[in-house]
């Protein structure tokens, strides 16, 4: 009896740390189909680099995703899907008009050329990530973010 008890629990542990590990892989996009493409880098120095990215999940209308980071290198795509799916995200909009500057080593400016953004097309917007802060240019700042 004592021996089935101890299987049983074996059983339930393993299978809880497969369900753990399955769920945490959806959340860092491991499952994520989506097409993920640097369309702009900005590089500070050789060691900070923004970078504009464009997901897309194959949909004919819509799924379009442009999203910034900023790295110490070039993501390939296989980092740009975790990164993403993580806090690292600084802007993520669901428009094409994104543009990237320095300001400064510590100031990056992300701005909408050509048009003003509507604010319901912004999924992440952050002010500041570590040490560097981060203004918008045609792009209503969201309350909340």
């Amino acid at each position: 009896m004592k021996r089935t008890k101890k299987t049983a629990v074996l059983v339930a542990c393993v299978v809880a740390g497969a369900l753990l590990l399955i769920v945490s892989m959806l959340f860092h996009g491991y499952f994520d189909p989506g097409k993920f493409e640097i369309k702009q880098v900005r590089s500070y120095s050789s060691s900070q680099v923004a970078v504009l990215a464009e997901r897309t999940d194959h949909q004919a209308l819509g799924g379009l995703t442009y999203f910034v980071l900023v790295g110490n290198h070039l993501l390939t795509p296989s980092e740009l899907r975790h990164a993403y799916h993580s806090d690292a995200t600084l802007f993520s909009a669901g428009s094409d008009c994104i543009d990237l500057r320095w300001e400064s080593q510590n100031h990056l400016v992300i701005t909408c050329h050509g048009s003003t953004m509507n604010s319901s097309l912004v999924d992440v917007q952050k002010q500041h990530s570590g040490s560097i802060s981060i203004s918008y240019e045609n792009i209503p700042i969201r309350v909340g973010q």
